[in-house]
């Protein structure tokens, strides 16, 4: 299949589809999966702020959320067709690059890829005395369609599918799993938005599992205008500190409660990155060090970025 990749260069002038005409009034996203599901309360204030950024060259866009729930898979699927939603922020995948618009600023900095492990609290001590090759042969669960899945498999890990997001919570609370692991961006909420069906998992204190990782927004390939709406403005968002601010508002607490650089490191490679993905430019990237020292890091300075460098450990290669 054709990919149907755009690619952006920081700070161009154009974009490959400027001559759209199109108009947008709304853009339709995708719904979360239940009512403790707050992943995509991000991505979604992000692109309000997108829209408000370029209302007055384009016109107002209201961003709506879908009734429907629906698994990747259909979300994927739904959005080549682009009728139920057109817009959905994911972390990459080679087919959905290939099917789909993708506008290539990772709009979490690689947050999602730096990984820790929400373990049953009685395991907590047992976990932490485990040496990698230990840690690789417990059960740990993940998403069927999961990024992160094959990834962990390939490396060693011992993947345990799960049907759907909430049961892996349940599948950790019964013992059917003894690790689960999601990004810095996500665990300390589910932890707390589970606490009351699952009150004994927490969040391991010793392990820090990196991906590299980007997570983009992914447009319908129906909708180039609205595509390049949200590239160029993302741009200005950065240009500005904006993206920054509230980049730090949702997430500068749960870096700092992370303590990454505290963490026992095992790096997993990712070789389905596609070549285009933008690493060198450090203002799109998470430095761990920056942002738990300053509350907004700075977006003047550019260079080719390694994320997680700096964080000690111990290197694991798949």
């Amino acid at each position: 299949m054709r990919a149907m990749v755009i690619t952006f260069v920081l700070l161009a002038t154009t974009a490959p589809w400027t001559n759209a005409t199109a108009s947008c009034t709304e853009v339709t996203i995708n719904a979360p999966f239940s009512e403790l599901d707050s992943r995509y309360e991000y991505p979604r204030e992000l692109l309000e702020l997108v829209m408000a950024a370029t209302a007055v060259t384009d016109g107002d866009c209201t961003v709506k959320t879908s009734p429907v729930v629906m698994l990747r898979e259909r979300s994927l699927h739904e959005l080549i067709h682009g009728s139920i939603i057109q817009v959905m922020a994911e972390a990459t995948q080679s087919s959905w690059e290939e099917q789909l618009l993708t506008v290539r600023i990772p709009i979490r900095k690689g947050l999602q890829g730096y990984r820790l492990m929400m373990i049953r609290n009685s395991d907590q001590q047992r976990i932490a005395a485990l040496n990698i090759d230990q840690l690789k042969q417990l059960p740990s669960g993940g998403g069927h369609d999961w990024t992160t899945t094959p990834l962990m498999r390939q490396a060693g890990f011992n993947m345990v599918a799960g049907s759907d997001y909430s049961s892996l919570f349940r599948m950790l609370d019964r013992s059917r799993i003894d690790t689960f692991a999601r990004g810095v961006n996500e665990v300390f909420h589910e932890q707390q938005a589970f606490n009351k069906v699952y009150p004994g998992l927490t969040v391991d204190r010793h392990w820090l599992i990196y991906i590299p990782l980007p997570t983009y927004f992914f447009v319908t390939p129906r909708r180039p205008d609205l595509a390049e709406r949200i590239d160029r403005g993302l741009r200005l968002l950065i240009s500005d500190g904006r993206f920054d601010q509230l980049f730090m508002r949702y997430f500068g607490e749960d870096i700092r409660r992370a303590g990454l650089s505290q963490r026992q490191l095992i790096r997993i490679d990712n070789p389905n990155l596609s070549s285009l993905t933008p690493l060198d430019d450090s203002r799109l990237w998470l430095i761990p060090e920056d942002l738990i020292n300053r509350p907004v890091p700075s977006t003047a300075n550019s260079g080719r970025v390694t994320p997680a460098a700096g964080l000690s450990g111990e290197s694991n290669h798949p």
